[in-house]
């Protein structure tokens, strides 16, 4: 290993390939996190240097490379192990820089001249060699090539066509970026032009100072970048699996490049997919991330915490399967898992997703990767243990049960999958209406009803569950005869009785005050008195007398869970009974309780 501190010349300005491996993550810096601070401090710099004052070294942390063994006389490459985002970076905003010294050369000298010493620390000399790619300083992972290419051919923002690149093109941000604010402050145009621009040249060159870890053939490139993976924007856990998988694929004499295409490349070519961050707040991860949480805990059987990821993979790798064999095995479940998000409404299985989103309960994940893995094309099987586990589910929260113990039930529930493809619902059913522990148990009717009358659902269950009740019971009102209108967003939860019922709705006069208060605070949330109505339609009649409320709604609103306010000529505590043991019958044959 040979460590030295290098400027910018040093390190750009020898004929030599910097390679990403392409394992490696794609280029993910940003405006706001690392583009905006380096400009800021790159121009705090050359404005230091016209005023004379002394200045720093600015170092921007270190940087891993590896020899590639070349034939003589060909081009010297070196893997990045640690540092691309750092490397591709500086090489797009010297390309900016070096663009903008072209544009102006036209007209001053000095310019040209920059342009073309900038050109020497963005491009190589080969002569020998056949690849034109060969004469680019940094090559960058496979996902960023055709981008990256494009950026050092445009010459100018006008020249580069975003419309022809991936929908995530950070390199031309950057590119993009760079070039504005570099010309902005050169200010071509204005006196002392030529001063700014050797400044800033001098800047790039010598005070941009990174930290170089040459490695040799005794060094353990992996250890190495696993340790060093925090600098910058921190690795994925899955970025880790990665290229722990590629690197081991090497050693096992593996052809990475089509393992690469096959099995992971998918993965970051719809990196908009599994990159977007689910959850809330300080829980927010990749989908690609929690994606790989639930293929750990189908694998191993066990809960698998999402800090620790990579660690949990590395043990579970040690099975003794090759890496190409965990390559396919992600690859193939990750198909199953990204269906979930894309199957048809009108299927029993993309009705059952789409309410299980909305309930919010992920924890069914691991079971539901193995259930349709195996099963997909048992349909009418697939579809009835989907129909029970959501019956189960719906019925628990209406019952306020805790899912606390979901993630034990679903895991234990996978080993039933096994056995005669013919008997896989009833082997699911018995298991999941044998218990009686209050973490799984699957709730009888008695219970199932007496919470939806009488429990304030509305207070106890967040608006998206309470809307997919109400969605699930608009679907199940329509008969043959009714057009085929699908719920979408837009729609919000309307008390009947409003909450502010004060002015227009009086109390009845045959119980004490207080009992009747009681009584229907305790009404006003349940299940009975909830609807669903337009944004717009919503604050319109919110609190208005009965009569001209349900004229309203029944004027504007299509829904058949609206239509039979028409036989309701007032709205009281009994109406909302009557309508919310109207609307059980109705969720009872939704989320049946099974029969064996």
């Amino acid at each position: 290993m040979h460590t030295g501190t290098h400027n910018i010349k040093l390190i750009f300005g020898q004929d030599r390939r910097l390679v990403v491996p392409l394992y490696q993550r794609p280029y993910v810096w940003n405006r706001e996190q690392q583009w905006e601070p380096l400009w800021e401090d790159m121009r705090a710099l050359a404005e230091r240097i016209l005023q004379h004052k002394p200045v720093r070294p600015h170092f921007m942390g270190a940087i891993v490379l590896d020899q590639i063994p070349q034939p003589t006389g060909k081009l010297e490459n070196r893997l990045i192990i640690d540092g691309q985002q750092r490397l591709t970076t500086i090489q797009a905003l010297l390309e900016a820089f070096a663009d903008i010294c072209a544009v102006v050369g036209a007209d001053v000298v000095s310019a040209e001249r920059y342009h073309r010493a900038l050109l020497q620390l963005t491009r190589n000399t080969a002569p020998l060699s056949d690849d034109p790619d060969d004469q680019y300083k940094v090559w960058p992972t496979n996902v960023d090539q055709k981008q990256f290419r494009r950026v050092m051919q445009a010459g100018s923002p006008d020249q580069l066509d975003l419309h022809v690149l991936p929908s995530i093109h950070l390199i031309a941000d950057a590119y993009v970026f760079f070039y504005r604010v570099i010309l902005t402050w050169l200010a071509p145009t204005e006196p002392g032009f030529e001063k700014r621009l050797d400044a800033l040249y001098d800047v790039l060159c010598d005070c941009v100072r990174m930290v170089v870890i040459d490695l040799d053939h005794e060094d353990d490139a992996q250890l190495i970048f696993e340790t060093l993976n925090a600098r910058g924007t921190p690795l994925l856990p899955s970025e880790l699996v990665k290229n722990f998988l590629l690197r081991r694929a090497t050693l096992e004499g593996e052809q990475i490049e089509p393992l690469y295409r096959q099995y992971w490349q998918p993965f970051d070519v719809n990196a908009d997919y599994w990159r977007k961050e689910l959850g809330p707040g300080h829980a927010k991860r990749a989908r690609i991330d929690l994606y790989l949480q639930h293929y750990l805990t189908l694998k191993t059987r066990d809960d698998v915490p999402v800090a620790h990821l990579y660690t949990a993979f590395r043990e579970y790798a040690t099975d003794g399967d090759k890496a190409s064999s965990h390559l396919e095995s992600l690859q193939r479940y990750a198909q199953v898992y990204r269906s979930f998000d894309t199957m048809d409404r009108s299927t029993r299985a993309g009705l059952f997703f789409r309410r299980l989103r909305q309930l919010d309960i992920t924890t069914a994940y691991p079971f539901l990767l193995e259930l349709l893995s195996r099963y997909k094309d048992q349909h009418t099987q697939v579809g009835q243990v989907l129909a029970d586990i959501e019956s189960l589910l719906v019925r628990r929260m209406v019952c306020q049960l805790s899912t606390r113990g979901y993630n034990r039930l679903f895991i234990n529930l996978i080993d039933h999958l096994d056995g005669p493809e013919d008997g896989l619902t009833v082997r699911v059913r018995k298991f999941l209406i044998s218990s009686e522990a209050e973490s799984n148990r699957w709730p009888r009717d008695p219970e199932f009803r007496q919470a939806w009358l009488d429990l304030p659902l509305y207070h106890t269950l967040r608006r998206e569950r309470i809307r997919m009740l109400l969605e699930a019971l608009e679907r199940h009102l329509y008969s043959e005869l009714t057009e085929g209108i699908e719920v979408k967003g837009g729609l919000t939860i309307e008390h009947l009785m409003p909450q502010d019922w004060h002015k227009h709705w009086p109390l009845p006069g045959d119980v004490p005050i207080e009992d009747a208060e009681r009584n229907r605070e305790q009404l006003l949330h349940t299940m009975g008195n909830l609807t669903l109505l337009t944004k717009a339609l919503n604050p319109k009649v919110s609190n208005g007398p009965w009569d001209e409320k349900r004229a309203a709604i029944l004027q504007h609103s299509a829904l058949t869970l609206n239509r039979k306010l028409q036989d309701c000529p007032g709205w009281d505590e009994k109406a909302i009974v009557r309508r919310g043991q109207t609307l059980f019958e109705v969720a009872k044959q939704i989320w049946p309780f099974p029969q064996i």
